[in-house]
């Protein structure tokens, strides 16, 4: 009896959609820095949110639409796989900024971005990694308030369902 080949379903338009708008406000953000380099702060930062958010929000959206179309056991390798790999993906940032090639990377990478010969080395390293422990407080609290949630709205009685 030969094997078949499972056909795979052909991408609906709003996957398509959905993986643009995960793609193209990154890409947009990163291809307008020398205008974004002559704009006010305050516009750089609303213009680079907007792009964010979109970002995340269509990823999210990507992501319900892909939790509808898998198993149990698809879903417990994602569930594994996003608990262990933010934690992983945290501590190998923060063992990576102890290393010099990376942090050299780091300031040669905000010097060209920037635009600034040789910034100071110690504050582009400070700034770097008050952002990333800014990103993982942010999770950290995000993930108490989202369990804290859960754990209030499952455990309610039958009758308060609603």
């Amino acid at each position: 009896m030969p094997l078949s080949v499972p056909t795979r379903p052909r991408a609906r338009p709003r996957v398509w959609a959905l993986v643009a708008l995960m793609v193209l406000p990154p890409v947009a953000v990163v291809a307008a820095i020398p205008w974004l380099k002559q704009q006010p702060d305050g516009l750089v930062f609303l213009l680079t949110g907007i792009a964010a958010a979109l970002t995340v929000l269509a990823s999210t959206a990507l992501a319900v639409l892909h939790d509808r179309n898998i198993d149990e056991w698809q879903r417990s390798n994602a569930r594994f796989s996003s608990q262990w790999g933010w934690t992983l993906g945290a501590g190998l940032v923060a063992l990576l900024l102890a290393l010099p090639p990376v942090r050299d990377l780091i300031v040669s990478v905000a010097a060209v971005w920037g635009g600034v010969p040789s910034p100071d080395p110690a504050l582009v390293i400070m700034t770097f990694t008050f952002g990333f422990m800014a990103a993982v407080v942010a999770q950290l609290l995000c993930t108490i308030v989202l369990s804290l949630g859960w754990n209030a709205w499952m455990s309610r009685d039958a009758r308060d369902s609603s």
